[in-house]
C-alpha cells in the first residue's frame, strides 16, 4: 500500500531549484491512477497533489514507463536526512538527461553536490600526480588537494601528502 505522508510538518533538505516542500500542481489524479502509473509508487511516500504527466516517448525505460511523476519523500543514503525527489526533477532526469526510468535518487541535493566536488578534486589530484614535470604552483595545488582529500578521508596515509614537494 502506498504511504502518503509520514508527518505533516517534516523538515526536508532544501533543493536550490524546488525548495523544501512538495510542489502542488493543478493536475487532478486519483491515488489509484498514480499507483497504476508506475510500479514503485506503492512502496514510496508520495504527495498525490504534486502529480504531473510524463512524456513516455522521451523516457529511456526497460520494461515499464512512468506515466505520471509525483513528488516522493526519500531518505539520503549518506546523511540520512529526509528530502523530496521532486516530480519536476524526475521529468528532467528521465526525459532530458535520459536516465533509465528505474534509476532512483538516493542522495539529497547537498550530498550529490559534495560528491561531485570530491570527484572533481580526485580528478585534479590524479591529473597533477601524473604530471611529470610539475611547476611550483602545480605542486602547491597538488599538496592542497591531497590535504583536503586526506581530511575528507579519501587519502588515508598522511605520508602521501607529506611526500608531495
Amino acid at each position: 500500500m502506498t504511504k502518503r505522508r509520514k508527518a505533516t510538518f517534516k523538515t526536508y533538505v532544501s533543493h536550490p531549484r524546488y525548495g523544501d516542500k512538495p510542489l502542488p500542481s493543478n493536475n487532478r489524479y486519483t491515488l489509484s491512477e498514480i499507483q497504476a502509473s508506475y510500479w514503485q509508487y506503492e512502496d514510496e511516500t508520495i504527495f498525490p497533489e504534486t502529480a504531473i504527466p510524463a512524456d513516455i516517448s522521451k523516457q529511456n525505460y526497460s520494461v515499464f514507463p512512468r506515466k505520471i511523476y509525483v513528488d516522493m519523500e526519500k531518505q539520503c543514503a549518506d546523511c540520512k536526512r529526509p528530502f523530496i525527489f521532486y516530480a519536476q526533477e524526475q521529468k528532467y532526469w528521465y526525459e532530458i538527461l535520459g536516465f533509465f526510468i528505474d534509476a532512483d535518487c538516493i542522495k539529497c541535493v547537498e550530498c550529490r553536490k559534495q560528491e561531485r566536488e570530491v570527484n572533481r578534486l580526485m580528478q585534479n589530484y590524479e591529473k597533477l600526480l601524473k604530471t611529470e614535470h610539475r611547476t611550483a604552483d602545480e605542486s602547491k595545488t597538488l599538496k592542497a588537494i591531497a590535504l583536503e582529500l586526506f581530511q575528507l578521508g579519501y587519502i588515508r596515509d598522511r605520508q602521501k601528502v607529506d611526500r608531495i614537494d
